[in-house]
C-alpha cells in the first residue's frame, strides 16, 4: 500500500497539526495501490531531467487533463477526497522533489534556490513526458496555486483554465514566514525556494484570459490560531490577518476575471474539509473551457457543496 510520508509545512504550527490529524483520520479510506495502478489510477516514476517525480494519472471520459498542484510541503494524497468526485475527468497528481514518493533533488541542484516559475517549468516537463493532451485545467492549493499562476503565465498555450484553492496571497507570500526548504529540515532533497525571485516573477507575470475560479476559505480561519501562532504575525491581529486574506482572494479573482467562491466552513485545508466544493469549481472551469461559456456553478449545487458566490 502506498504510504503518505509527507505532512504539510504551513506558516503556522496549528494548521500543520490540524492537517496531520485530518490526514490520519482519512488514511483508512485511501485507495489501495500495487505500485502500478489503483483502479483506473496509474502511478508512474517519471524522469524530468536527472531526477524522478512520482505522478498519478487516472483516465476519464473527458480527455482534457485536470492537473493538481499540491500545497507547500505536501504530498499528492491531499487530493484523495477530491479525485473520486472527478470520475468523469482525466486527472493528474504528482509529488514535487523530495516529497511524498518523489526522489530528492540531486546535488548540486538541491542547494540551488528555485523560483515558482522553475517549479512550473518542472511540472510542464512532467506533463510532456506523460504525453498528456493539451491544453489542461490547472488546479493549485495554497502556494500550489501560485505555481499554477506561473504555469499559466509561462505556458499559456497549454492552459485551458485555472482553479485556485485558497491561493496564498501575494502579500502573505512576500512576507516570507517560510522555512527556506520546501520540505523543511526533514526533507533535505526538497526545493530551496527563492522567495524574492518568485515575487518578482509574480509581479511581472502576464496571465492568459482563460476560464478561472478562485475558491477562498471561510472567513474567520485566522481566528482559530493559538496565541503562540498569532505572535508570529505580530503586530497584526487575527481579525486583521483574516481581512487581508479575504481581500487577497478578492484581488486574485479580479485579476483573473475569475468566479469567486467562498467556503461555508472550511479553513485552509479545503480539499480535505470540503472536497465537494473543490470538485464543483473544477467541473465549472472545465465545462467553461470545453464549451466557451462563462464559469458558473448552479445555485443548488453550490448550496449542496457548501459555498457562496459574493456579488461582484
Amino acid at each position: 500500500m502506498r504510504n503518505s510520508r509527507t505532512w504539510s509545512v504551513w506558516p503556522d504550527s496549528a494548521s500543520q497539526k490540524k492537517y496531520t490529524r485530518m490526514r490520519r483520520r482519512i488514511a483508512g479510506r485511501r485507495l489501495p495501490c500495487t505500485g502500478i495502478c489503483c483502479g483506473m489510477r496509474k502511478f508512474e516514476n517519471v524522469d524530468v531531467g536527472g531526477y524522478i517525480l512520482s505522478a498519478c494519472v487516472r483516465a476519464g471520459d473527458d480527455p482534457m487533463p485536470v492537473v493538481h498542484i499540491n500545497a507547500r510541503g505536501t504530498a499528492q494524497d491531499q487530493w484523495d477526497l477530491v479525485l473520486p468526485r472527478l470520475y468523469l475527468h482525466t486527472t493528474v497528481t504528482y509529488d514535487r522533489p523530495g516529497l511524498g514518493e518523489s526522489a530528492p533533488l540531486p546535488p548540486p541542484l538541491a542547494e540551488q534556490p528555485r523560483t515558482l516559475g522553475a517549479l512550473a517549468d518542472e511540472l510542464h516537463r512532467l506533463l510532456d513526458v506523460l504525453l498528456l493532451e493539451s491544453p489542461r485545467v490547472i488546479v493549485g492549493h495554497s502556494v500550489g496555486a501560485l505555481i499554477a499562476l506561473m504555469y499559466a503565465a509561462r505556458h499559456p498555450a497549454h492552459t485551458a483554465g485555472l482553479v485556485l484553492v485558497d491561493c496564498t496571497t501575494f502579500e502573505h507570500f512576500a512576507a516570507n514566514h517560510w522555512p527556506p526548504r520546501e520540505g523543511d529540515d526533514g526533507h533535505p532533497g526538497s526545493s530551496l525556494l527563492d522567495t524574492p525571485g518568485s515575487v518578482a516573477e509574480l509581479d511581472t507575470a502576464v496571465l492568459p484570459p482563460v476560464p478561472a475560479a478562485a475558491l477562498a476559505s471561510a472567513p474567520g480561519r485566522w481566528a482559530r490560531l493559538t496565541a503562540t501562532d498569532v505572535a508570529e504575525f505580530a503586530p497584526l491581529t487575527p481579525q486583521e490577518l483574516d481581512d487581508r486574506w479575504q481581500q487577497g482572494q478578492r484581488l486574485i479573482a479580479e485579476k483573473l476575471g475569475a468566479l469567486l467562491v467562498v467556503a461555508d466552513f472550511a479553513g485552509h485545508h479545503i480539499p480535505i474539509e470540503q472536497p465537494e466544493l473543490v470538485s464543483a469549481c473544477i467541473t465549472a472551469v472545465a465545462t467553461a473551457a470545453r464549451s466557451s461559456v462563462p464559469v458558473s456553478i448552479p445555485p443548488e449545487q453550490l448550496r449542496y457543496a457548501g459555498g457562496t458566490c459574493p456579488a461582484r
